[in-house]
């Protein structure tokens, strides 16, 4: 449901609480539908709460994974960067690291 949708049904249950509030003595008949009515809209306003407080968090924390997963992605060039360095871009070796070896090209045959 839209944040609009749910924005105007809440106001209209509201305003149903009021009506029912200001109006209790007449309306006896509805005391316990006014009780539920009550703790519905105060438990939907709960809940709103939280869903709101959650999809902050949820934006900052993909914002901080984000963050980490650009510094990872650097550290990483630079570490292999540095494995290629000190092993050379045909060693064996780097697999172990997830790198993959630089082959060297067959020379070419010559032309009959």
């Amino acid at each position: 449901m839209s944040k609009q949708a749910f924005a105007e049904r809440m106001a209209r249950w509201n305003l149903l609480q009021q009506g029912l509030a200001a109006n209790a003595a007449e309306l006896a008949f509805l005391d316990a539908e006014r009780g539920q009515v009550m703790a519905l809209v105060a438990s939907l306003t709960t809940l709103d709460a939280q869903q709101e407080a959650l999809k902050a968090q949820l934006q900052q924390t993909t914002q901080e994974l984000d963050g980490k997963v650009g510094q990872m992605t650097a550290l990483e060039s630079r570490v292999r960067a540095s494995l290629k360095g000190k092993y050379g871009a045909q060693n064996e070796k780097l697999e172990e690291f997830g790198i993959k070896v630089s082959r060297r090209r067959a020379a070419a045959k010559p032309a009959a």
